[in-house]
């Protein structure tokens, strides 16, 4: 046997790589696309009550409709969701976010002519709700698999396009009713929300900018050593079985003692390589003993059980040959041996069969529509009770959160202030919110902080600021309170659907954000208007803002006992 040595010089193999997300380059374009998109889509919304106010005042529908308006809106949004994940499966996310930005612009279009409620709804709520569901979900998708280190402060500069939305449109909303009105105001916002499909059109597939990466050496498989040649043909990854050395022989029946000796089977000396079998390992007793009946063959006992040639030191396999060749040369006619040796060869044939079986091609069951379904949906999601609370818990901060967006202007208007003051105080939430979507997610993304706890202390501080901006009527101190409550709710918006892609990974990531959206349509069907309901009822906005406040308090609580559980659980295992 000799060592297989390289000759002259070899070239080093390159280094192995992997696939990975930019975090750069393109990457930031995709971002600036996002921003454009919900800036196109979403910033209307917290101005709605200054665009449709008069029109709801002259069909007769207050705070109600309104109310019933904006929960449709979110509802058609969310409830959208239902299509998010299949439809990215099949098509791509820019083709995705293209129709959705389309059909958002033309619902706006066709609203202008509005003079009913119902054809608010079906035009704005129905038609530019589903069109949004479909660019936002999918816009929030593409920025995740451009982005895996930076990715909170990605999310946070494409968000500040909404959030920059939030300060200008109010002024502009203010500008266009003053000089066209109502109807050609909306045909103007129309024809601004198709920049969207210009920003659809900057989220070219991944596959085109994806970088490669040196893979750590550590994890990195393990080379093959160069390997000893020999010059017999045993080279079998499989482990040989030698019955001899691992078996018991089993007793001898009565049938067999009357076995004809003359058969050819019995008269067949030696140890045939091809009738021997593959079986596991541990399928064999290490330490068993030959039956004592076995006499010709007794120095066989002691041998070591016989492993691959590949794994034996040279000694071995010389004693492995000595020993086989010696018990080849032995006569077992009529022995316990041979007797035993026509059991394996049977053995033998029988697991020769058995594999050919198990190589035949297996026929696939079909799958029933529901698993289909299932499989499809990624409704598999739905087993893990961490990802339902987690649903909950941002869908009652959701219930919450939009109620306060739409109902804000109609309390600033109830404290005697007129569409110029409203206009400026939307503008200051705005400004707050925007700086913090700019400056805290990169240092957040340097932080071993996870984003769902980030997002559940801002929760709990913006519903404690906006009970008390609910008491406040003096214009310095709404002013203050305002700019605290626009800071706080830009640390919860900007990693509120990042607590999502944190829990999932990027494969169910669509499937996830779709389920998201249902259970925030859900709730907002349910919730919205009742808080509407609370409003007319009581006649008080700052009592509707405390309701408000209520169900993002919820969102705090359900995660608060999942920590309390899981601190539990963890101090538990400490002790023991």
């Amino acid at each position: 046997m000799t060592v297989e040595k390289s000759k002259g010089t070899q070239k080093e193999a390159p280094p192995a790589t992997r696939k990975v997300a930019p975090d750069g380059g393109w990457a930031w374009m995709v971002c600036l696309g996002v921003s454009l998109v919900n800036f196109s889509t979403r910033s209307l919304e917290p101005s709605f009550g200054l665009l449709f106010k008069d029109l709801l005042d002259d069909l007769g529908v207050h705070t109600t409709g309104a109310s019933v308006i904006a929960s449709t809106l979110d509802s058609v949004v969310n409830f959208s969701g239902f299509f998010v994940g299949p439809v990215i499966k099949t098509f791509s996310y820019r083709k995705v976010c293209f129709v959705g930005s389309t059909i958002c612009a033309l619902g706006l279009l066709c609203t202008a002519p509005a003079s009913s409620m119902g054809h608010i709804l079906a035009t704005y709520s129905i038609l530019g709700g589903f069109g949004v569901g479909l660019a936002s979900s999918s816009s929030f998708v593409s920025l995740n698999h451009y982005f895996s280190k930076k990715r909170g402060q990605a999310v946070g500069l494409s968000m500040a396009g909404t959030g920059f939305g939030l300060m200008v449109m109010p002024q502009l909303v203010k500008l266009l009713l003053s000089e066209y009105g109502f109807r050609w105001t909306v045909v103007i916002l129309g024809a601004l929300a198709f920049h969207a499909v210009l920003g659809s059109c900057l989220l070219q597939p991944v596959k085109r900018h994806l970088i490669d990466e040196p893979i750590d050496c550590e994890l990195q498989t393990v080379k093959e050593m160069e390997c000893i040649n020999e010059s017999d043909e045993e080279e079998d990854d499989k482990f040989e079985v030698n019955p001899l050395v691992t078996h018991p022989l089993p007793k001898l029946t009565k049938q067999r003692s009357n076995v004809n000796m003359n058969h050819p089977s019995v008269r067949t000396i030696g140890l045939p390589r091809a009738k021997t079998y593959d079986k596991p390992l541990q399928e064999f007793d290490t330490n068993a003993k030959f039956t004592p009946g076995l006499t010709t063959a007794a120095s066989v006992g002691t041998m070591q059980r016989v492993t691959s040639s590949g794994s034996m030191s040279e000694a071995a396999r010389k004693r492995k040959v000595s020993v086989i060749s010696n018990i080849s040369n032995m006569d077992f006619t009529g022995s316990y041996l041979q007797l035993y040796l026509d059991t394996v060869d049977d053995d033998a044939l029988q697991m020769k069969s058995f594999k050919k079986r198990q190589e035949e091609p297996v026929k696939e069951k079909k799958q029933s529509f529901v698993k289909k379904f299932i499989s499809l949906m990624d409704l598999d999601l739905l087993k893990d009770w961490s990802f339902l609370n987690l649903l909950l818990g941002l869908s009652l901060f959701w219930s919450g959160e939009l109620q306060f967006r739409m109902l804000t202007p109609f309390f600033i208007r109830s404290l005697g202030y007129n569409m110029n003051e409203t206009a400026f105080c939307l503008s200051m939430t705005a400004i707050t919110d925007i700086g913090v979507r700019l400056i805290l997610p990169p240092i957040f993304d340097r932080t071993a902080i996870t984003k769902k706890m980030i997002f559940f202390i801002s929760a709990f501080f913006l519903a404690a600021t906006r009970s008390v901006l609910a008491e406040q009527s003096e214009w310095v101190p709404l002013m203050v309170w305002l700019s605290i409550c626009g800071f706080f709710r830009g640390m919860c918006l900007s990693n509120f659907t990042l607590t999502i892609s944190e829990y999932c990974p990027l494969e169910k990531l669509p499937a996830a954000f779709g389920l998201h959206m249902v259970s925030k349509g859900v709730l907002v069907v349910i919730i919205g208007p009742l808080i509407g309901y609370v409003r007319d009822y009581t006649g008080s906005f700052a009592m509707c803002i405390h309701v408000q406040n209520a169900m993002i308090m919820s969102c705090v609580l359900v995660w608060g006992v999942e920590y309390a559980l899981a601190f539990t659980r963890r101090r538990k295992i400490v002790q023991i």
